[in-house]
């Protein structure tokens, strides 16, 4: 063979191979991995949560091993976040234990944390339509056919449960309210449709007093449950119970409950436990455990 044609060969064997490269086959670029979302809502998400965003708001979500039985939203305080409230419910075990999905949402107004106050216009209403949407979509996305939907607020949060239940009562089964009453004019709240009740308060709170104040509007609690024993059909009568204390400066807690309500209310007087508190869930739960009777 002759120098010009083992050049020619050459140059055809680099062609085949694609510039003398090895084998033509480009390789196949891989997708980038789905980023894993760790923080939400400003918070790091704990193991087993997941986070959604509705209306450029996060929650935090939690779902339960088994069938998914209801829907338990927990609502922070102000100054607070989604991820404090669900601690201090201990979101995850009512899921567990009652088989509901737990959700902890933003709310929206900087000071209040909620838009919760209840006037004659009840024109500031984007937190109600916002949980309204809130329930759909968790319901939607998550097959749920049920009707049982949970409240639980703690301090700004609990102003809020009462708001909802003025709202929206037909959308919630009970509420639970810890250091948190009823904001506005009672005027405003004309429904007549019963929802069970469980409030939680101390007489040493300073920070939300159980007589009321003032300033942001806020109602004694006697007057938050006057309101809902009327519209629970409630009699004059209750019973009292002795129950443990939910915080160590605490020295117990007394629990009374309204005779004759179409739906249950109940007040648990929490002695000597500060508004910021290390609240025993295990404790709170014992105690508010017939609103999923």
């Amino acid at each position: 063979m002759n120098k010009k044609s083992m050049i020619n060969l050459t140059i055809i064997s680099c062609s085949l191979l694609l510039g003398c490269g090895g084998s033509g086959s480009k390789k196949a670029e891989q997708p980038s991995p789905t980023p894993i979302i760790t923080t939400c809502a400003g918070q790091s998400l704990e193991s087993g949560t997941s986070c959604i965003t509705l209306e450029n708001r996060e929650a935090i979500v939690y779902k339960p091993s088994n069938t998914i039985e209801g829907i338990a939203v927990f609502l922070h305080g102000a100054p607070g976040s989604p991820k404090k409230v669900s601690k201090i419910f201990n979101a995850k075990s009512i899921s567990d234990s009652e088989q509901l999905i737990s959700v902890s949402p933003q709310g929206i107004n900087e000071k209040w944390g909620w838009e919760s106050v209840n006037d004659s216009a009840n024109a500031k209403q984007a937190d109600v339509d916002f949980i309204v949407n809130l329930l759909t979509k968790i319901r939607t996305d998550n097959n749920i056919t049920t009707d049982k939907v949970y409240i639980f607020g703690y301090s700004a949060g609990g102003f809020m449960a009462y708001k909802l239940a003025c709202q929206i009562p037909g959308h919630i089964t009970a509420i639970v309210s810890l250091a948190g009453q009823y904001r506005g004019d009672f005027s405003a709240c004309s429904t007549s449709t019963p929802v069970t009740v469980h409030h939680f308060h101390s007489p040493q709170d300073r920070e939300v007093p159980i007589k009321g104040r003032e300033v942001g509007e806020i109602k004694s609690v006697a007057e938050t449950l006057a309101h809902w024993l009327l519209i629970n059909g409630c009699s004059e009568t209750f019973t009292t119970v002795e129950h443990p204390k939910v915080s160590s400066t605490s020295n117990g807690t007394e629990t009374q409950t309204w005779e004759g309500c179409v739906k249950e209310v109940s007040f648990s007087a929490l002695n000597n436990v500060p508004h910021e508190a290390s609240y025993s869930a295990e404790v709170l739960k014992q105690i508010y455990q017939p609103i999923f009777n």
